[in-house]
């Protein structure tokens, strides 16, 4: 079948040269096997064993009757096989793709007879085989006749039995469906066993891939049935799926293993579909891991190109939608460009998982370029794409793996605290257990024991209910309270009709941080940012709480947005005159923070996250807008709804 072709280009074709050969080092054994000269190929002095392709210049006669009536075989041109006839030149007449010809190629083997055989992969698009003029098989129906010449992509072997001294091969090649005609794919001569050997191997290597890849893309769809975040596993999934649907139509194109009844047309159409719907997921898929390095923008341009592509596919033939691969390979391939720099930007700002994304997508890039070289006829050492892609979804479904275990350990984390917490609760009922003892013992002194032990209670009581609302490490209102508080104020604005305003604020690259000055240092940090900004509120009603990690956030009631941007400026502004070494910030020298703000007027109907949603887009937004700075959210103080 012909697989997709990836053409080089002129102005990058060097340095792809020199890194291709430089990984593809295998490749330098190809120079040495012998290749056709003038329609001859000479074995009898190489060292025969195992299998060769039969590459370089066959001899070539046009057989259409509508171009040219000369059909003698002793008026020929040499043609590039694998490769197409059109363009060349026939009697001075320019071939086009439709038409039919005959390819010949003598062989010339040792004296010594072996059994021989040929592994054909596909041609465009049927052909008859003879040997010695002997018909030995065939491939869809060959004709000159466009009405009666029907296409069929199916990879065979021929075992030609014992030969010796030379072979005479022709093979008839008809093409009416197609943009190109001719043999496109190598075509691999041997000894019998070791052709049927070969093969063997390209199932088996084929069968494990598809096998890997369709496993993943279920397994990461599983996931994503049972999570509502889980975007990046179902784009994972789909990838997995495509990538997987297309081994099965090329290669040895099992895809007749389970639909033998598959069209010629339609297993065309899959084919094709499969890449033009590929490369929109996966940079869906990469972008949604790095969206501080890929755009959106970008995004929408490339599914909407790509889905051009695939309605020219769904409604056109294929000797119209063929033509678009000219054009779509330089478009993918600067979609891999523009998906390489922002990989490498995110590696270079140290952005979590890139480097494992990084060398996945390079080897990627890497089996391209060979795929580019190997059609240019540069390398031989075959299509390595699928190779590429099978590395770079192993890395991810690895990396996904690693996020996962990383929940579960914080899952496991949070269970070890609510442990301790139940048994310092246990120990606090044995201390009130022990107190009753005690009252027993002390019945003279019962009602001033009772007062004592009483007010002991009620102070830890106390002490217990502020350590459950108050942050262990920063000194300020924790989650809870935060909670607590912003649903106490909404009713209150609710009632009053006033408004509400929230600051949700985060250090710029703590995790930078934390990697150049450790975790002492780290909470170090956290602990004179969360001082700052409670000292930059001065109100009683209002409200500074650590949110989560390195985020804060105060609660602002009766403020305005105005008020709170104010507020919010002039939070931002301290914590930058602490002045407080950052050396590994993008930002600045300094630790900085990104705030957003959100204000609105409760309404009946309405609930309290919707202000905090609001006030963390204003954050998205402001680290978007190059951090360190404060963005507001315009639009949620108008409809809370």
């Amino acid at each position: 079948m012909l697989t997709i072709r990836l053409w080089p280009f002129t102005k990058s074709g060097i340095v792809t040269i020199l890194l291709a050969a430089l990984f593809l080092g295998c490749s330098g054994n190809a120079g040495k096997n012998p290749v056709v000269e003038d329609g001859i190929i000479d074995l009898r002095d190489h060292p025969f064993s195992g299998h060769l392709n039969l590459d370089g210049e066959w001899r070539f006669v046009w057989r259409d009757t509508n171009l040219t009536a000369i059909t003698s075989s002793d008026d020929h041109i040499n043609v590039e096989v694998p490769g197409s006839w059109k363009g060349h030149r026939f009697n001075d007449v320019k071939l086009p793709g439709h038409g039919a010809g005959s390819y010949f190629l003598t062989i010339l083997i040792p004296e010594q007879s072996e059994s021989y055989a040929i592994k054909f992969s596909t041609a465009g698009t049927a052909y008859n085989l003879f040997v010695n003029e002997d018909l030995v098989g065939s491939v869809g129906i060959y004709s000159v006749d466009p009405t009666m010449s029907q296409p069929l992509y199916e990879p065979k072997i021929y075992n030609l039995g014992s030969r010796s001294n030379q072979l005479t091969l022709r093979i008839d090649v008809s093409n009416y469906d197609h943009r190109l005609g001719g043999l496109w794919e190598s075509i691999t001569f041997g000894t019998t066993k070791e052709i049927y050997e070969y093969r063997e191997k390209q199932i088996a290597l084929a069968l494990f891939m598809f096998g890997t890849i369709f496993v993943m893309g279920i397994y990461h769809l599983g996931i994503f049935s049972l999570s509502t975040r889980g975007t990046a596993a179902l784009y994972f999934g789909i990838f997995c799926l495509i990538i997987g649907l297309r081994t099965l139509t090329t290669g040895e194109i099992f895809i007749h293993q389970i639909w033998p009844s598959i069209s010629w047309e339609m297993l065309v159409k899959i084919e094709y579909l499969t890449f033009f719907t590929g490369i929109p997921i996966f940079y869906l898929f990469v972008r949604l891991q790095f969206p501080d390095e890929l755009s959106e923008r970008v995004g929408q341009i490339v599914v909407g190109t790509s889905l051009i592509f695939v309605l020219l596919v769904l409604f056109t033939r294929v000797d119209t939608f063929s033509f678009s691969l000219r054009y779509f390979q330089p478009f993918s391939l600067l979609v891999m460009v523009y998906v390489t720099y922002g990989l490498v930007l995110a590696f270079i700002r140290g952005e979590e998982g890139s480097t494992m994304v990084l060398v996945g997508f390079l080897s990627i890039v890497i089996t391209f370029m060979n795929d580019m070289l190997y059609v240019a006829n540069v390398l031989h050492t075959g299509h390595l794409i699928s190779i590429g892609l099978l590395i770079f979804i192993l890395t991810q479904a690895f990396l996904i793996s690693i996020r996962f275990s990383k929940a579960y350990a914080t899952i496991d984390l949070q269970r070890t605290k609510l442990e301790r917490t139940n048994t310092a609760y246990q120990a606090e009922i044995e201390s009130r257990k022990s107190a009753e003892q005690e009252v027993l013992k002390h019945k003279d002194n019962l009602e001033e024991l009772v007062e004592n032990r009483t007010a002991e209670l009620q102070i830890a009581n106390k002490r217990l209910e502020e350590l459950s609302r108050v942050d262990g490490l920063t000194g300020i209102a924790n989650r809870r309270r935060l909670d607590e508080e912003l649903d106490r104020e909404w009713k209150r604005m609710l009632r009053e009709k006033r408004p509400l305003s929230v600051v949700l604020s985060d250090i710029d690259h703590f995790k930078l941080y934390n990697d150049t000055y450790g975790h002492q240092g780290g909470d170090e940090c956290l602990i004179q940012v969360a001082k700052a900004i409670k000292e930059s509120v001065n109100r009683p009603g209002d409200l500074t709480a650590r949110y989560g990690g390195e985020e804060f956030c105060l609660v602002l009631p009766e403020t305005s947005g105005l008020g709170a941007m104010q507020i919010a400026e002039l939070v931002r502004k301290h914590v930058f005159e602490l002045n407080m070494e950052h050396k590994s910030s993008p930002v600045a020298g300094v630790v900085t923070l990104s705030l957003g703000v959100a204000t609105l007027i409760p309404d009946i109907g309405s609930h309290p996250s919707v202000l905090l949603e609001a006030a963390d887009r204003a954050l998205y937004q402001a680290k978007g807008n190059g951090r360190n700075r404060v963005e507001q959210n315009l639009s949620e103080e108008v409809d809370p709804n």
